[in-house]
């Protein structure tokens, strides 16, 4: 018998041991950055919410940038960091090897990956390392890019564990026939409650902006990118105008369309009308100050932005795209409009804008939605049982 296969035998009886009841699995979490998005808000609440009585967690990063990692500098003060400039050049070479090193000296059981990037690292290091490896999928599909899709396509077929938010995307990975069945898992986002009061935080955005707090406010939170589709928004925009003259709108998130959402907004004449607040670390208590959330997304897996609007009594419009249509029934939960259909989008803001007799009916039938079906406690449980269930099966 040759050493390698010696080693690798002793390595799995080493964790077989460990993994006794005495023993704390320990859990890698991997991410790219902690960026303002829905994927690094759903890490952070599960960064600082799972049980460390049961579990050792551990995290690493591709570049430790981005307020969110504020909320958790305390659980992680020196977090490694893998950085890749490209997945085609020597360094990737070198930042895999590190990761595999870290894997076995840190003695990880599991590795769990939260998005595009850090899939493909810590697939690739937890494989070499004979390390079990849940990947995270939380977007439709990531772009139009055919890197992204064969990178995807890799990650389907080598992670152990497929976690997506949604069953729309659940059933677009089955549609593409890459990963079993078997293999995915759906936990939808968890929403922590505690939203800022409406009073409070409609009289702080009010403040920032110069405007009334009579003012009617409607705002888009998403990353400045095409597949959110802001363009439609903005069209939108000028013409619900065109019936309410005072509304005001704010565009929260950046991205690399932020230049040419503003030349947009400048030939449009909309630049004392629509606010560009760029990436913000209070966007909770920013939703809870609008009068209305739009989305005006081509793509979505679950928006964490229309979920938390839900929860804190803030009616949405939103275009009926992946998950966004389990979230919302339109007329009864928030209102739903076609993508790319600016005309469209513009009819349901001025509808939810003018139905103020069914406006509390709706936002307390999308609050109930979200306290039974997309609680935080219900999520971190999921995830918890997940992790469970993969270190009971051995390394394949």
């Amino acid at each position: 018998m040759s050493s390698a296969v010696l080693a690798a035998e002793n390595l799995d009886r080493d964790r077989t041991i460990e993994n006794s009841s005495t023993h704390r699995a320990r859990i890698l979490h991997l991410i790219t950055s902690f960026e303002i998005g829905g994927t690094e808000r759903q890490a952070v609440e599960l960064l600082k919410r799972i049980d460390r009585d049961r579990f050792d967690i551990r995290l690493a990063v591709l570049r430790n940038e981005g307020p969110f990692y504020q909320e958790i500098e305390d659980l992680f003060p020196s977090v490694p960091e893998f950085r890749l400039t490209s997945f085609y050049n020597r360094n990737a070479l070198k930042q895999l090897r590190r990761l595999r090193r870290l894997l076995i000296s840190e003695k990880i059981d599991l590795v769990h990956a939260h998005d595009f990037y850090s899939g493909l690292l810590g697939i690739a290091a937890a494989r070499l390392a004979g390390v079990k490896v849940i990947a995270c999928q939380r977007h439709l599909k990531l772009s139009d890019r055919r890197a992204h899709y064969v990178g995807t396509s890799v990650i389907h077929r080598l992670a152990d564990r497929l976690l997506v938010n949604s069953d729309a995307i659940r059933r677009r990975v089955i549609n593409q026939r890459i990963a079993h069945p078997r293999k995915i898992t759906v936990i939808r986002n968890g929403v922590a409650s505690g939203a800022t009061p409406k009073a409070e935080a409609r009289s702080v955005i009010r403040r920032e902006l110069s405007i009334d707090d009579t003012v009617v406010l409607v705002g888009v939170v998403a990353r400045l990118d095409p597949i959110k589709g802001h363009r439609f928004f903005i069209d939108a925009a000028a013409e619900v105008l065109r019936g309410h003259p005072d509304t005001h709108f704010v565009l929260i998130g950046d991205g690399p369309l932020r230049s040419e959402i503003r030349e947009r907004l400048e030939k449009a004449r909309l630049t004392d009308r629509v606010h560009l607040l760029g990436d913000r670390s209070d966007v909770a208590r920013l939703i809870s100050g609008l009068d209305l959330l739009v989305l005006s997304s081509l793509h979505e897996g679950l928006p964490n932005a229309v979920m938390e609007a839900m929860a804190a009594g803030i009616p949405v419009v939103a275009t009926a795209v992946g998950g966004t249509k389990e979230l919302i029934t339109d007329g009864e939960t928030g209102f739903l409009a076609p993508p790319a259909d600016s005309e469209a989008l513009a009819w349901k803001i001025n509808l939810a804008l003018m139905k103020s007799d069914t406006r509390s009916q709706i936002t307390a039938a999308a609050r109930k939605r979200i306290e039974s079906e997309y609680g935080m406690e219900r999520m971190i449980n999921s995830v918890e049982r997940l992790y469970d269930e993969l270190l009971k099966t051995p390394v394949i």
